[in-house]
């Protein structure tokens, strides 16, 4: 069951966020207890909400980098402990790709670090018009999302002008002499910024402690995406950022806290270009109040695509909700303590 949401409008500063229910489950949110997304105990992250990293894509490249990773990353499996609230999921992520090398490209980082993307049009191309941004699920595999979009949009005829870009969240180093083999004239050295916790990257955590992207927010990588398509490809004319699953829980949080799409417009340097954002199954999804489903709003059946929730009611102290059940990740709680910091 499915539950896409169609974000149309947002604004980060006020935290509204416009949500048009395009198709799927109510089931999605059905819970013993409306405490969060759905009804899952998330021991959420609170230390970084402080330390965003003012680390941005760069038009120029900077070579500031040190650790090379080896020849070739093996699939390894990823293993965390339960008591921490982590998941837990085999790692579909290669660096090179194994499909799709020539597609691939290295958006450069101040810093001296890039972010590892598959383009299905090289930069510069003027024929690209439309391009779709799709974010990879909890596997981290990029190239299969990729491959699947790319199919999708030549399926409708569109792909003389509509451009798939998916970036990768590594969860293991990479350098972008493996990735890109020196394409974008970023420097072979330059190592990507990696999370190795799926939440932390979800929920726009900093990136694993390195030299040169301690604290990258996986927020700033989005914005960085968003701004790289607008430079590089000079007659697009719209934009589409869409994530399945954990990707979808990805991008509804960066949603609501990046200042792209206010207005529904994207913010880079003045571009401007309309931009839609679009959510698929989240087994998660974030409130921006207190307010929770009543039980009259969570059934236990697909009530269909047209179906609505109009009763919110706060959980109160007899409720089986535990003291973390609005903090940021299903809520927004904390946010602006932590930003005071």
């Amino acid at each position: 069951r499915d539950l896409s949401l169609h974000i149309a409008t947002m604004r980060s500063n006020a935290m509204l966020v416009c949500l048009l229910i395009a198709a799927g489950a109510a089931s999605a949110l059905a819970a013993e207890a409306p405490c969060v997304g759905h009804g899952l105990d998330h021991a959420l992250l609170q230390s970084w909400h402080s330390q965003a990293s003012s680390a941005r894509y760069s038009d120029e490249i900077s070579s500031d980098s040190s650790d090379q990773d080896g020849a070739f990353v093996s699939n390894v499996g990823m293993s965390v402990s339960e008591q921490q609230n982590t998941l837990t999921y085999d790692s579909l992520f290669w660096c090179p790709p194994l499909w799709h090398q020539s597609s691939a490209h290295s958006i450069p980082l101040s810093g001296g670090s890039f972010i590892p993307v598959l383009a299905s049009f090289p930069p510069g191309s003027t024929a690209v018009t439309s391009a779709i941004v799709v974010v990879h699920g909890a596997s981290r595999e990029g190239e299969g999302y990729f491959g699947g979009m790319v199919d999708k949009v030549r399926q409708q005829k569109k792909d003389q002008h509509t451009m798939v870009v998916a970036p990768v969240a590594p969860d293991k180093p990479c350098s972008a002499g493996n990735w890109s083999r020196g394409a974008d004239g970023v420097p072979d050295d330059a190592q990507a910024p990696h999370w190795t916790s799926l939440r932390r990257w979800m929920y726009g955590g900093g990136a694993d402690s390195k030299e040169h992207h301690a604290g990258l927010s996986s927020f700033d990588v989005m914005d960085s995406v968003v701004a790289w398509i607008q430079v590089k490809y000079p007659n697009l004319q719209r934009l589409v950022v869409t994530g399945h699953s954990a990707g979808a829980q990805h991008v509804l949080r960066w949603a609501v806290m990046s200042p792209e799409g206010a207005d529904g417009v994207t913010r880079y340097r003045g571009h401007h270009l309309p931009l839609t954002i679009i959510v698929s199954s989240p087994s998660s999804v974030i409130y921006l109040s207190e307010e929770r489903p009543a039980s009259t709003c969570r059934p236990e059946e697909d009530q269909g695509p047209h179906w609505s929730c109009s009763e919110f009611s706060t959980p109160g102290p007899d409720s089986n909700c535990d003291s973390n059940w609005d903090t940021y990740g299903a809520g927004i709680g904390g946010l602006y303590e932590g930003a005071s910091k």
